[in-house]
């Protein structure tokens, strides 16, 4: 949204972030009901998990602000294997981890994340670098709002998106 749109609707520019959570979850919503009234077989498409040759990322709030001491978790089959929490940067790193796990990050007053992940197991298939970027969404968004990149200039372009700065 420019600042003109903000100052048309009186919407102010930080909370440009939360309003697209909350537009996107009840667009989502709207979209969930109408396509399960249309057809009952619909599939929903679930993402690739992310490739990787070892775990390490950076937790930051939508404004890129490091979310310390949120516990993250690589989980599999409802049981946790390894566990860490973000230091004073939001940075994060589980060591000598490898197989499929779900990643599962957690912080009071932040939407948790979860992200299906595969560490270390074939070295020629790993498709993402070694370090996430993951920009947490308001809590009450859960995890539609978070955003997760492999990508340093997508997340730097995300925090800027959500600072009122356009490319």
């Amino acid at each position: 949204m420019n600042s003109r749109a903000g100052k048309t609707f009186g919407i102010h520019q930080q909370r440009g972030f939360w309003l697209r959570c909350f537009l996107g979850r009840a667009l989502l919503t709207g979209l969930i009901i109408v396509s399960a009234r249309v057809a009952s077989n619909a599939q929903i498409t679930v993402p690739p998990p992310y490739r990787l040759s070892h775990l390490r990322g950076i937790f930051v709030d939508e404004k890129g602000n490091p979310i310390t001491d949120a516990v993250v978790t690589l989980d599999r089959d409802d049981k946790t294997f390894y566990s860490t929490t973000t230091d004073s940067s939001g940075r994060f790193e589980i060591k000598h981890v490898s197989g499929r796990y779900w990643l599962h990050i957690k912080k009071l007053r932040h939407s948790p994340i979860g992200r299906d992940v595969i560490i270390g197991v074939d070295a020629a298939a790993y498709l993402h670098s070694s370090l996430l970027y993951i920009i947490a969404g308001p809590g009450a968004c859960m995890d539609d709002c978070s955003a997760v990149f492999t990508s340093k200039a997508k997340f730097e372009q995300a925090i800027r998106r959500n600072n009122g700065q356009y490319d």
